[in-house]
């Protein structure tokens, strides 16, 4: 695994006096694809893999990020659930994309343990989205911005209930790069209640253009729109 990055931070780093898990939250990050697998670390919440989005796919995207608002979603065995997603789009997506989503559909199913099938969700998000912090209730989540501000997310422990009292101009907020792939970890995940790992939308405004992003979960928990 090489250029691994492997970050711990203390609990502590909350604020003080801060009653959150004695355990310590990371992060795992680096170039190298088999990156994504350390998020079955139990010490890590993140495990992101830096990539770049080709040139020429970024500009086939633009076509497809005006139609925003939309939101397509899909759930199946791969190859299915990426040809069920395509149909849903509001205009034909580019086939680098769809080829992107199946490699990283398949990649989530096996990390995830998910039996095979993979729940799609591609959104064009129009202004801002879900931009409190908060920790997501699934198990894993993969996500991946393909146009427009990455996620952002905090170093910190204590899940959704340190989440939920964040409001404080001053934190550490880090950004997941665009085109990177981050695989999250949730409060759903065994023995991981009360910790998963704080994230939000980017606090971008509307100036900033449409987002396009994937978001890959386990099948079955939640229901298709």
């Amino acid at each position: 695994m090489s250029g691994l990055l492997l970050e711990s931070f203390p609990a502590a780093s909350v604020s003080p006096g801060a009653e959150v898990p004695t355990w310590r939250c990371g992060a795992a990050s680096s170039a190298d694809p088999d990156v994504l697998i350390g998020i079955l670390r139990p010490e890590n919440n993140l495990a992101i893999w830096h990539r770049d989005i080709p040139d020429a796919l970024s500009r086939a995207l633009a076509a497809l990020a005006a139609e925003a608002p939309f939101t397509a979603t899909a759930e199946d065995a791969p190859d299915q659930a990426v040809d069920a997603l395509a149909g849903a789009l509001p205009r034909p997506a580019p086939l680098d994309l769809l080829l992107d989503i199946r490699r990283l559909a398949v990649a989530f199913a096996a990390i995830a343990d998910t039996g095979g099938d993979v729940r799609i969700r591609l959104e064009g998000i129009a202004g801002r989205a879900c931009h409190r912090w908060h920790a997501d209730a699934v198990g894993l989540r993969l996500l991946c911005t393909y146009r427009g501000a990455g996620t952002e997310w905090l170093p910190l422990a204590g899940g959704a209930p340190v989440a939920r009292s964040l409001d404080d101009p001053a934190l550490p907020v880090m950004r997941i790069p665009r085109g990177a792939v981050a695989i999250l970890k949730g409060e759903g995940h065994p023995g991981n209640a009360g910790a998963g790992c704080i994230h939000r939308s980017p606090r971008v405004g509307f100036r900033a253009g449409p987002r396009l992003l994937l978001c890959l979960d386990a099948p079955g928990r939640i229901p298709l729109e």
